[in-house]
C-alpha cells in the first residue's frame, strides 16, 4: 500500500518536472501573455454587460506616439517613434456627457540626457498601462447617432503601468487629458486624444533627483509621460432597436 502511493507520488512529481520543464522551454514572452490577458479583460468587461449596457458600450483600439518627461529630459519632451504606443480599450457610456474608459496600452519610453556631475545617461524601458478613465463630453454625444457627429470632451482616472522590459518601475499614475471624438456611421467611431501622465515614481528613468537634493521644479520631481494619438471604436448593438435613433 506504502510503495503504491510512495509510486503515485513519484510519478506526479515526475509529469510536473516535465511540464516545468516544456514550459520553461517554450519561453512565451512576456508580452504576448499581457497582450492575451488584455483581450481577455476586455472581453469579459463586455460580455458580463446585460443587454441593454452593452448597447451602450464600445470597444475600440488606439494608437499613439510616447513622450517622456523626467531627470533625463527635465523641459523638453522625448517621443518614441518606434515602437508606437497601442492597445485594446472598451468604453461604457452612461449617457451623452458621461462614460467610463478601461485601456491596456502597451509602450516603450526612451530618453537621454547630461545629469548632474556632468554624467551621459540613458534608458529605455517598456510597459503595459492598466487603468479607468471617466470622460466628459462637453456637448452631448452618442456612438452612431447623427445629430451628434463630433464632440470635445475631457479626461481624468487612476492607473498601474508595469514594466515588463527594461530597468525601470512598475508605477502608479494620474492620466488626464482631452480629445475629440467623431463618429463616422452608424457603428464606428474615432477619434484624436492627448493624455499626461504623471507618475506616482521618480523611476521610470532609472534616476532619483539627478539634478541634485536642492533641485526642485514647479511639477514636483517625479517622472511624467504621455500620449499624443488616434483611435478606433466599433458599436455593438441591436440593430433593429438602434437603427431608428439614428435616422
Amino acid at each position: 500500500m506504502f510503495k503504491r502511493i510512495s509510486g503515485y507520488r513519484q510519478e506526479i512529481s515526475f509529469t510536473q518536472e516535465l511540464v516545468c520543464s516544456k514550459e520553461s522551454k517554450s519561453g512565451i514572452p512576456v508580452v504576448r501573455a499581457t497582450w492575451l490577458l488584455s483581450a481577455v479583460v476586455v472581453s469579459l468587461l463586455f460580455l458580463s454587460a446585460p443587454a441593454h449596457g452593452q448597447r451602450k458600450s464600445d470597444i475600440g483600439f488606439m494608437v499613439a506616439v510616447p513622450w517622456y518627461k523626467g531627470d533625463l529630459s527635465p523641459f523638453m519632451p522625448q517621443a518614441t517613434l518606434t515602437p508606437p504606443a497601442i492597445g485594446p480599450f472598451f468604453r461604457y457610456n452612461f449617457n451623452m456627457r458621461n462614460a467610463l474608459r478601461a485601456h491596456a496600452v502597451f509602450y516603450t519610453l526612451n530618453g537621454s540626457g547630461e545629469i548632474f556631475g556632468n554624467r551621459q545617461v540613458e534608458f529605455q524601458s517598456s510597459f503595459v498601462d492598466l487603468g479607468l478613465d471617466f470622460e466628459f463630453n462637453w456637448w452631448p454625444y452618442k456612438a452612431g447617432f447623427r445629430k451628434s457627429k463630433y464632440a470635445p470632451y475631457v479626461s481624468a482616472g487612476l492607473g498601474y503601468s508595469v514594466n515588463y522590459a527594461g530597468e525601470s518601475k512598475s508605477h502608479l499614475y494620474i492620466p488626464f487629458g482631452g480629445g475629440v471624438k467623431l463618429n463616422f456611421g452608424r457603428r464606428l467611431s474615432g477619434g484624436a486624444e492627448i493624455s499626461v501622465r504623471k507618475s506616482l515614481s521618480d523611476l521610470i528613468d532609472g534616476e532619483i533627483n539627478a539634478g541634485g537634493e536642492e533641485v526642485h521644479t514647479p511639477i514636483g520631481n517625479n517622472d511624467w509621460y504621455m500620449f499624443t494619438g488616434v483611435f478606433l471604436s466599433y458599436k455593438i448593438f441591436n440593430y433593429r432597436e438602434e437603427c431608428p435613433t439614428y435616422d
